[in-house]
């Protein structure tokens, strides 16, 4: 381990760092450089959110382009470039790696070497202000390149990197067979993840671990220019979170690709999402306290999610095989300019979160234990209680679809919604590419576009190559049925051809500190 701390900080890090003495290094002073600090600029979304700055520290593939100097160790991101405490960890140092992720005090800088970390308990860190940063985060498919954390010699069920801490930022390197989540970051307000790849060595397998980057309880999160491959849950999960940006990342191999649940405030765009059992998900599940709100989807490629789930349990194990996009028990979301191919089963489900809880009572939350903002929802309430199970107000429009719904007989018995579809079309396919299903309408008619209404205010625009099913799923899944006891209305599609989310106005951009 190199440790490195800066000049003017020399003597606290000392004492702190007391049983490392041995082990230390001088450095030089660092220059002034400050590449580390968080700025303000405009994004390269439309959101105009005060973006946390790209803070590049090269190309992210370890070929030392974006030098930083001499050292063959710390060829993209090193000490030089931080003020304020600062340790290096040379690859290889294992020990070293977890004496310093255990001592780190609020403000200092950890900077990984160029090569492999071999691990067999997961990197903890608790405290402010971090700064974690490697040297490049490797190509998909590889083990041992840029900067890698490869934890196949875990012993225990434990995670990756695991962090609790307010203004949380890590780059540039690669975590590998974590027998958990790769990334966590929990109970946290300002995380920025950039330019990190989480995988597992074996694909489409149930031991693999469940979330490759997984930001849970967060306030302040960007994630971008990642990637996730193999996971057994979601590759990029955030969950319970306000305020987040998911941008220009890649998802591949995993059961759910990219899952917003239970958030409030989110960006997400200029995604891929391939060869998923399900492409990029949107939903709010039971009992959580965050009732999701206030999410744009949008020019993200969605295409191929055609993965056999291989999930052991949990709600993505109801995943059909071949969907794109579902919002379940979500409200005020906007889908729009994203490009969806191939995917087998369809491309944009819009379901009430009954179709996977039917007891309306496990959806209840007592006022005073939400989290966040419910102002101008209209959920169903009960005195105190309010249920988060509605979905309304979603706009779907100016999307490109091709080749989906062709193939929706891959659903085992797990994937309900999956099998319904394939015995409902039959040989009729291929499926609609946009299903409504018709939950909690009070009035439903399949011949007759005035016999419907649209109390859950759905909103269906212009989608190049796609067409449009309301499919009242209740009696459809108690009696069965065919393609003619839906309503497939041909373009407006009255009365779902409104253009908004309702009377709250467009969907409110995240806040980025």
């Amino acid at each position: 381990m190199n440790y490195r701390p800066t000049p003017f900080n020399l003597t606290r890090t000392l004492l702190l760092a007391l049983p490392l003495a041995l082990l230390l290094s001088a450095c030089g002073d660092d220059g002034g450089a400050d590449g580390a600090d968080e700025t303000t600029g405009d994004g390269d979304g439309d959101t105009g959110d005060g973006d946390t700055g790209d803070g590049d520290t090269g190309d992210g593939d370890g070929d030392g382009d974006g030098d930083t100097g001499a050292d063959p160790n710390f060829p993209l991101c090193s000490c030089a470039q931080f003020e304020g405490d600062c340790v290096e960890v040379a690859a290889d140092d294992e020990d070293g790696l977890q004496i310093a992720a255990n001592s780190l005090e609020d403000g200092t800088a950890l900077v990984l070497g160029l090569g492999v970390f071999e691990l067999d308990n997961q990197v903890t860190i608790r405290a402010d202000d971090i700064t974690v940063c490697g040297q490049g985060m490797g190509t998909e498919g590889s083990f041992d390149e840029g900067t890698t954390l490869d934890f196949a010699a875990q012993a225990t069920q434990s995670n990756g990197l695991d962090v609790v801490g307010d203004n949380f930022r890590v780059m540039d390197l690669a975590i590998v067979d974590a027998k958990k989540d790769g990334l966590r970051v929990e109970d946290s307000d300002g995380v920025t993840i950039q330019r990190v790849r989480v995988t597992w060595r074996l694909e489409s397998d149930s031991s693999n671990g469940s979330y490759g980057l997984y930001p849970v309880k967060v306030s302040h999160v960007l994630i971008e220019d990642s990637e996730a491959y193999n996971s057994s849950d979601a590759g990029i999960y955030v969950g319970q979170c306000q305020h987040a940006i998911v941008r220009n990342n890649v998802a591949k191999g995993n059961v759910a690709g990219i899952e917003i649940e239970n958030t409030q405030f989110a960006d997400v765009y200029g995604n891929l999402a391939e060869n998923n059992t399900g492409g990029l998900l949107i939903f709010d599940l039971p009992g959580n306290p965050v009732i999701g709100r206030d999410i744009q989807i949008h020019d993200n490629t969605i295409i191929d999610n055609n993965q056999p789930n291989f999930a052991p349990g949990g709600t993505v194990k109801s995943i059909p095989v071949g969907t794109g996009t579902f919002a379940m028990a979500s409200r005020r979301v906007e889908i729009f300019n994203n490009t969806y191919a191939d995917n087998g089963t369809t491309d944009v489900a819009i379901l009430s979160g009954l179709v996977v809880e039917i007891d309306p009572e496990q959806w209840a939350l007592s006022m005073d234990e939400l989290v966040g903002d419910i102002e101008g929802l209209d959920l169903p309430t009960n005195g105190d209680t309010v249920y988060s199970y509605r979905t309304n107000n979603i706009y779907v429009h100016d999307n490109e679809h091709s080749g989906g719904g062709t193939n929706p007989y891959l659903s085992s018995m797990d994937q309900e919604f999956g099998v319904l579809l394939a015995l409902v079309y039959g040989a009729d396919l291929p499926v609609d590419q946009i299903l409504y299903d018709t939950v909690e309408e009070s009035a439903f008619s399949a011949s007759d576009a005035g016999m419907n209404s649209n109390d859950n205010h759905l909103c269906i625009g212009t989608n190049v190559g796609a067409t449009f099913a309301s499919i009242n799923i209740e009696p459809l899944s108690m009696m069965g049925g065919t393609v003619d006891d839906l309503f497939r209305p041909d373009a407006p599609y009255t009365p779902f051809d409104c253009e908004d989310l309702g009377s709250g106005g467009p969907v409110v951009a995240p806040e980025m500190e």
